[in-house]
């Protein structure tokens, strides 16, 4: 049931209060009267009224005071004062005060009934836009709320182009207050290479489906910007959406455009992601690659290594062949490192991981380029305790060479280079650097640069690629980059390179460090040593078995021979008691070097197996030396390392009996 609007008649004479009373009844008021002005504000204490009808003249309080004590509790109420005493004064003074109509007594009920309507549509009008109101500041504080505390920064631009609002997200993502934006024009913050395409685009003035949509440009960092690493970003990559504002200046008059919305998202850290996965992808689709070519070309190697071994072991000390022997197998040695680093990036893990001393390894380095290249000055700022990092150290002696000849090669008339390093910690923020497998933690950073020609963007977007390089055709492989990136990754690390052109380069290095200590360990020489032991050597190539079993008969060792796994399974059944140790080769047709192993532990629990591959110390060769295979050797080797290895195979398992 609807409710009645209340309304309450305050007049000193009864008469009035109940023929007024009737009047309103009659027209399905709900009316309430009082006679003085106190019974008035207690009557208004216990009820609400949506009207109030005053006689000015009342004996204890008039109606000018009385109007204004119910004003201070009901400003939204509308008052209507009566009088029989009524001038033009009278009403301007009355609806000066604050009533929202005068009624001069006598009056027809036709007035009466008029003037009380009127102030109740008043009211509800009145109540409607208070609604509205409320509505309108919830919204609007909802609505500044979600902009305000978005993660993207929101814009409005009027339509010569300059900045009329800015959210708070444009300091935190690209270092602009809003004081620093209000009123200047939107090219102010473009990277200087984006301002010609983002014409039309920042400043978009086309709606809907025409609209600027996910367009990819980037932004100049601003003055509050925060420095990550003590540098402050170059751009910031962000993906912009926007549209034009537009208003009917009348109701049939047409649109306007009076602006520019927009909203541009920070997609720095996701195109870093992005750059990096698909470098990843490269690099495992060319390592794979690279991995194959080089176990076969190791395999060449080797029989090469293997007849210049047999040759030598033949030769007397004063054979004036000697010297070009021994520079064949200086070629084997120098294909073989080319083919170390392939092998390298194609599978990961490093060879021989332990804690070391960067500095040292700097050191030696830098005195090694600094002999070659005297017109090139060396500058080390090394840490005096430098953090130990879990590395193989002939893998970081090659990436530093590989960054100190990229750096001869950009300063051939001489220049500087200056290699430094920090112990510093890295936080879940820093990752923003631009790794994905980075870890928090203690890092030894490395950094090196040099004063040459510099780099422009295209190159520094192929900088790592393998077989890319800037030289003339024959002046290099366009791999040392390559390697140092995977030697780096598959320590864990990452590198990142920033270049400007006349200006010169600088490579950055991060390590993650241990908590081990370094050890220095002195390797054996290589030595011819003799043998008195029976072996088995395993492989697929003849020209290996030929020319290693040759070798080793001409040490003194017994030697059997088998092309396959098959054979040696069968050699090995009948012979087990006699063959101390077995040299597989791991990647063979048919029963592979893995099932090998496995079937001649079957057969001799205690077997010693010595496995050899053209493949580095990775995959299937490393799950087998967990299962309690002897030792790993990586063609091409020499026979003396050969005769060594199983020398020690063989010392190590006389201690263990």
């Amino acid at each position: 049931m609807k409710q009645r609007p209340a309304v309450l008649v305050v007049d000193d004479e009864q008469k009035m209060c109940l023929s007024v009373k009737t009047m309103l009844e009659n027209r399905g008021l709900d009316v309430e009267v009082a006679t003085s002005g106190k019974t008035a504000m207690e009557t208004i204490g216990q009820k609400e009224f949506d009207l109030f009808l005053l006689d000015i003249f009342i004996p204890d309080i008039d109606g000018f005071g009385l109007m204004e004590r119910i004003l201070a509790k009901r400003p939204e109420a509308p008052v209507v004062l009566m009088t029989g005493d009524a001038s033009v004064d009278s009403a301007v003074h009355a609806l000066k005060r604050g009533a929202h109509d005068y009624l001069r007594k006598p009056f027809e009920a036709e007035d009466l009934e008029k003037t009380i309507n009127n102030a109740l549509r008043q009211r509800k009008l009145l109540e409607k836009t208070r609604i509205m109101e409320d509505r309108l500041k919830v919204s609007e504080k909802r609505f500044r709320f979600m902009i305000q505390n978005s993660p993207d920064m929101i814009y409005t631009l009027d339509k010569r182009g300059n900045f009329t609002f800015v959210n708070e997200a444009a300091t935190d993502l690209f270092g602009y207050h809003t004081t620093d934006l209000i009123g200047k024009h939107y090219r102010s913050i473009l990277y200087e290479d984006d301002i010609a395409r983002s014409r039309w685009r920042f400043n978009e003035r086309r709606t809907g489906e025409r609209a600027t949509a996910g367009f990819e440009l980037r932004l100049k960092p601003g003055p509050r910007i925060k420095a990550t690493e003590g540098k402050k970003p170059a751009y910031a990559v962000v993906e912009l959406n926007a549209t034009g504002m537009y208003r009917r200046e009348s109701a049939r008059g047409p649109r306007v455009q009076v602006g520019t919305y927009g909203v541009a998202r920070d997609t720095t850290y996701r195109k870093a992601l992005e750059t990096q996965l698909i470098q990843a992808k490269k690099m495992e689709a060319i390592g794979n690659l690279a991995g194959g070519l080089a176990h076969d070309f190791n395999n060449l190697l080797m029989g090469v290594q293997g007849v210049v071994s047999l040759m030598r072991l033949k030769m007397e000390p004063d054979n004036p062949f000697l010297k070009q022997v021994r520079t064949i197998e200086q070629y084997v040695q120098d294909g073989a490192g080319l083919t170390r680093q392939l092998l390298t990036l194609a599978k990961g893990g490093a060879l021989e991981i332990k804690p070391t001393d960067v500095n040292e390894l700097i050191r030696k380095q830098s005195r090694m380029f600094g002999r070659t290249r005297k017109e090139i000055t060396i500058a080390e700022d090394l840490v005096p305790v430098v953090l130990p990092v879990l590395a193989d150290s002939s893998q970081i002696e090659q990436v530093l060479l590989n960054l100190y000849v990229n750096a001869g090669h950009a300063m051939p008339e001489g220049g500087r280079i200056a290699i430094k390093t920090e112990n510093i910690y890295l936080s879940h923020e820093h990752m923003l650097i631009g790794s994905t497998h980075l870890k928090p933690g203690r890092h030894v950073k490395i950094t090196v640069s040099d004063t040459g020609i510099g780099m422009d963007e295209k190159t520094l977007e192929r900088i790592f690629d393998p077989f890319f390089t800037t030289k003339q055709f024959g002046k290099g492989s366009g791999l040392g980059l390559y390697v140092a990136y995977g030697i780096i990754k598959n320590h864990g690390g990452f590198i990142q390179v920033v270049s400007k052109q006349r200006v010169g380069t600088t490579f950055t290095i991060y390590l993650p460090a241990t908590e081990r200590r370094t050890a220095r360990v002195e390797k054996p020489s290589l030595q011819k040593i003799l043998g008195r032991e029976t072996i088995l050597l395993v492989d697929d190539e003849e020209k290996v078995l030929t020319v290693c079993g040759d070798s080793m008969k001409l040490l003194g060792y017994t030697v059997y021979t088998a092309d396959s796994g098959d054979k040696a399974l069968g050699i090995f059944s009948k012979n087990a008691e006699a063959i101390d140790v077995v040299v597989l080769d791991m990647i063979m047709p048919g029963i592979s070097g893995k099932e090998t192993y496995r079937r001649l532990k079957q057969i001799d629990p205690q077997v010693r197996v010595l496995l050899a591959s053209g493949y580095a110390m990775e995959g299937q060769a490393e799950e087998i030396l967990k299962e309690g295979c002897a030792a790993f050797i990586q063609k091409p080797f020499k026979i003396e390392q050969l005769s060594l290895t199983i020398q020690e195979i063989m010392d190590t398992s006389c201690r263990i009996g």
